[in-house]
């Protein structure tokens, strides 16, 4: 009986493993490593009418051949469904307001947001004004993603396997309802208009007016291209808010008192080369997989290659045989605001002029995963949908309706085949005009050494509205005019100068006739590109990426000094002083003064704003409200307004919070500047030589499932330290609270042309190629984008050929 007994327990541990084990195999191999694609080999598809293929270089990415454009955008559309579906369909349940399906309850305010914005409606009215040959572009790349799912049943994903998630067929109304998403992720304001009301309200709109900044004047405008010596008039913002402030004031019924990206071009003069140079990072909220793909399409009569997002036919960002392109945002004001007044017998009736006009009306069922569903009621006025139940933080009852260009039908993705296509400056030109959302600065290079950059998109043309606050939805005088005219939006073609720079500043001087708006960035990373173009007479490629990857901020330069000339007695303080003082202002991982720096910062805004804003602070640091879009109209303008304050000397804002008692600026640097070095030491220790950039400034490449503990190391990579902040080239954007928190906006590519010489095009992504956890390519290119190294992205078939890793034909199901 003895042994028996013994026997029993070995037994059962035993089977304990093994059900361990198999759990463990199942999970990772038949859930997770089963949908990892095979790259090579003959696939059979139905959709094709003749074979296609796709050669693909040691990162995975894929040069695709085919004999039509019909077949290249089906096999664009199931490769990038072979390696990104769930992305895509992420994106999809996004813009359609079905993650809860998927998630569950925790969804539920990122879905209510995308029914009431509207994202699908407003995709559904573009799709029925589309042309027919853009309307066909968009099927035949849905019949490639379409082909991927019917071929691949319980091989599409590891997540659609977790989550037991079957996609849908894809249809055009998705792609464009991605592209809506898109959209309104790179638009201000509304946000911005509620931040300012809730500023008056609590403290006055003298006071509001005060916290806004102009836009530095030493900081360069886009219009007026590098190199020019004409002045720009730059009226006071604060002057124009208080304008506005006391317009709204009757109507408001208020007591009377007294939100990037890099590219540049630099024409063959100003080159090594003799050639053309173009570069181009925007800089996008960082994800796991990331935003981009990387892809090369041929056919007869169509080459273009670049990035792509998974999900839209056609290039973005690239080139073609004769122009290469890319783009920044241009933060222009393309949302309002307007304060409907119901009619008190018919709450779904507004006034309009003497008039009353009736409201759509629309109720989402919102399907919520091992939940009753959720019922929202949305009412779309003339000027849009109401926000109103989104937005109780701004301490009004009154119905907010949203106005945004995006709203509108556009012809944005013929746009980007159009593009493609593109030979020339008219061509280009000609493209661009049907661009509508969102608005973009879009730097031009071709093969012939032109250069010059233009601003696209649909913007509001105002009069009296000037979308700095809501506006009374009753009053047409507030309305839109209708959009700024194509051929009165700025531009610039062969600057004398020889350069064209964007990186998200002003794009024009306000004698400018049409208002754009005031949201734009600060200028310090154009400022210091420019900079960094006056130093040499000609550049090389090595050149511009060196640039990508600069980390040196000229905010920094401007108000690290006032730190470096106060003096003190106690030890660490003199400490931190002395790195400020030896400091050359580089925004480097490895970097002591750069986090004394960050750090005094931070607590900077916490001694003159924050106390004294409370909850509204972070609004006014610029930090987003929303669940899913991070970019906020406000970034960077509290540090702007801050360093006029610093450098006026006094400002009444350098009053003690808790007491209203008058301090200095320098009490206030040294109250500042002692709070940090404390945060420092209690953070990461006694010895400043530790105290490195890196150490709190960091990435962390998340994806949705990393989130779960168990599959955290499967989905998730890093943190990894990086250098640069939202102020230097190399953007690394994370907001201005203690304790910091992980870069959320960050270079998502980086590319660089010898234009015309294709085959020395240099480029890379964030992470990889692949959205497969398990793949060789979900993260390869990670150590490559932190330590500045570029892919090559070859352009000949020779060169295709050499750098072939893969390879894999599409043939049509029919072929002998």
């Amino acid at each position: 009986m003895l042994p028996n007994i013994l026997i029993l327990p070995g037994v059962i541990l035993i089977v304990a493993v093994l059900l361990a084990g198999g759990f463990f195999l199942y999970i990772y191999w038949w859930l997770v490593q089963r949908p990892t694609p095979k790259l090579d080999g003959t696939v059979r598809l139905d959709c094709l009418d003749q074979p296609v293929e796709v050669l693909r270089d040691r990162h995975g990415i894929p040069h695709i051949y085919a004999q039509t454009l019909s077949d290249l955008l089906r096999a664009q559309g199931y490769v990038h469904a072979q390696e990104r579906l769930w992305q895509m369909e992420q994106n999809r349940r996004i813009a359609r307001g079905t993650l809860a399906e998927a998630y569950g309850e925790a969804a539920l305010d990122a879905d209510r947001f995308s029914r009431i914005v509207g994202f699908r409606r407003a995709a559904a009215a573009e799709l029925a004004g589309l042309d027919v040959e853009t309307r066909q572009a968009l099927a035949w790349y849905a019949e490639g993603v379409n082909a991927f799912i019917e071929t691949h049943p319980g091989r599409l994903g590891a997540e659609f396997n977790l989550l037991r998630v079957t996609p849908e067929p894809w249809q055009p109304e998705d792609i464009l309802a991605h592209a809506k998403v898109m959209a309104w992720g790179l638009s201000v304001n509304w946000e911005s208009e509620l931040t300012r009301l809730r500023l008056q309200e609590r403290i006055g709109p003298i006071r509001a007016a005060d916290l806004e900044p102009d836009y530095p004047a030493a900081n360069p405008v886009i219009a007026e291209a590098v190199g020019s010596h004409e002045s720009t008039r730059l009226l006071s913002t604060a002057g124009l808010l208080l304008n506005e402030y006391e317009k709204v004031k009757p109507w408001l019924g208020q007591p009377v008192e007294g939100r990037g990206s890099n590219a540049w071009a630099v024409a063959p003069k100003r080159s090594a080369s003799r050639r053309a140079l173009l570069c181009n990072d925007p800089h996008l909220a960082l994800q796991m997989p990331g935003v981009w793909f990387e892809n090369h399409l041929v056919c007869p009569d169509f080459e273009v290659s670049g990035v792509s997002f998974a999900g839209t036919p056609g290039i973005i960002l690239g080139h073609n045989a004769y122009i290469a392109w890319g783009m920044t945002n241009a933060y222009p004001d393309v949302q309002d605001l307007f304060v409907e007044r119901p009619r008190p017998d018919t709450p779904d009736t507004f006034a309009c002029g003497d008039g009353w006009e009736a409201a759509q009306v629309i109720e989402e069922t919102i399907q919520i995963r091992r939940r009753e569903p959720h019922v929202e009621r949305v009412v779309i006025t003339r000027h849009g949908p109401l926000i109103s139940n989104l937005t109780a933080q701004s301490n009004t009852v009154m119905p907010l309706a949203l106005q945004w260009v995006g709203h509108t039908p556009g012809q944005t993705v013929r746009a980007v085949l159009k593009l493609n296509r593109a030979r020339n400056w008219e061509e280009f030109q000609a493209a661009l005009m049907d661009w509508a959302a969102p608005a973009q600065t879009v730097v031009f290079a071709d093969a012939d050494g032109n250069l010059g950059q233009v601003l696209a998109g649909a913007i509001p043309r105002r009069e009296q509205n000037l979308g700095l606050l809501p506006a009374p939805g009753w009053d047409p005088a507030y309305d839109w005019r209708g959009m700024i005219p194509w051929d009165e939006l700025p531009r610039a073609y062969n600057p004398a100068s020889g350069l064209v720079v964007t990186a998200n500043n002003k794009m024009v001087g306000d004698e400018y006739p049409h208002f754009m708006g005031i949201e734009t960035l600060p200028g310090w990373r154009a400022a210091r590109l420019e900079e960094l173009l006056a130093e040499k007479e000609r550049f090389s490629l090595r050149d511009m990426q060196e640039m990508q990857l600069d980390t040196l901020s000229k905010y920094a330069a401007a108000l690290a000094p006032y730190f470096a000339q106060l003096n003190s007695d106690d030890t660490w303080m003199k400490i931190a002083i002395t790195y400020l003082r030896k400091w050359d202002f580089r925004m480097d991982s490895e970097s002591t003064a750069a986090i004394i720096f960050h750090y005094a910062l931070a607590c900077l805004l916490e001694e003159v704003f924050g106390k004294k804003l409370g909850d509204l602070a972070p609004a006014y640091y610029g930090i987003s409200s929303s669940p899913i879009f991070l970019i906020d109209g406000f970034l960077l303008r509290a540090q702007t307004r801050l360093l006029e304050m610093v450098a006026a000397g006094e400002s009444s804002w350098f009053a003690d919070a808790a007491t209203g008692a008058l301090r200095s600026r320098d009490e206030v640097l040294t109250r500042a500047l002692s709070e940090a070095v404390k945060r420092l030491r209690a953070e990461f220790g006694d010895n400043a030589r530790r105290w490195a950039w890196g150490r709190a400034h960091q990435v962390r490449y998340t994806h949705p499932l990393g989130s779960v503990r168990l599959f955290r190391s499967i989905f998730n990579r890093g943190p990894y330290p990086v250098g640069g902040d939202g102020t230097t080239p190399n953007q690394a954007y994370a907001p201005p609270v203690l304790p910091l928190g992980l870069v959320q906006v960050t270079a998502s590519y980086r590319q660089v042309f010898e234009v015309g010489v294709w085959d020395r095009a240099q480029s890379v992504i964030t992470s990889g190629q692949s959205g497969h956890p398990l793949s060789n390519h979900y993260a390869d290119q990670i150590t490559m984008w932190r330590e500045g190294v570029y892919h090559p992205m070859p352009w000949s078939r020779e060169a295709v050929e050499e750098a072939a890793h893969y390879r894999a034909t599409l043939t049509p199901t029919t072929s002998d």
